[in-house]
């Protein structure tokens, strides 16, 4: 009873309240310690997005697709050069003015997600490389057009040619 007066004694739960406090004082840092990373990963990810912008890598793709749509008529065999693994056979179908079914059958597609899958799904599919699968789509189409008997018609004159698209002479346009 000597004892009471003088603070020697603790009160029940005053334990669980130190704990608590440093369990607040670590949360505290851990939640500093994330928005610190979340910042730095922000700035990371914009200088990427913007020196890929400088590089016209990001609308590498938008830019050659529309050049050549600009005051150009239905795509024709001799653009098939334009086609890139990203595009999926319901856009191909559009731009070169294809029968809905047509690639699915000449290729022949069994992904049931056909026409909203694009080449490079199909050569996932198929176990064959994303080049392969990029040949065997153009080559396709230009039968269709050597069938229809219209495989180059006067638009070949204005349509641009690898190097005017930006990609370089020679290179698998896949690569981009």
């Amino acid at each position: 009873m000597a004892n009471e007066g003088r603070g020697d004694h603790e009160e029940p739960g005053s334990h669980n309240n130190r704990n608590n406090r440093r369990m607040a004082r670590v949360v505290e840092w851990v939640v500093i310690a994330l928005a610190v990373i979340l910042a730095v990963l922000v700035v990371f990810f914009v200088r990427e997005y913007l020196n890929l912008r400088r590089e016209q890598i990001l609308n590498a793709r938008e830019a050659s697709i529309d050049h050549v749509l600009k005051g150009h008529g239905p795509l024709t065999a001799s653009d098939v050069d334009i086609i890139q693994p990203w595009m999926t056979f319901d856009y191909l179908n559009r731009i070169f003015v294809l029968p809905a079914d047509y690639l699915q059958t000449a290729l022949p597609v069994t992904d049931t997600h056909y026409p909203h899958l694009s080449i490079t799904s199909y050569a996932r599919d198929t176990n064959e490389a994303s080049a392969a699968a990029l040949t065997n789509v153009q080559t396709a189409i230009k039968n269709y057009f050597a069938q229809e008997g219209t495989g180059n018609s006067s638009s070949s004159a204005t349509s641009p040619s690898n190097a005017s698209l930006g990609f370089p002479t020679g290179a698998v346009q896949g690569s981009i």
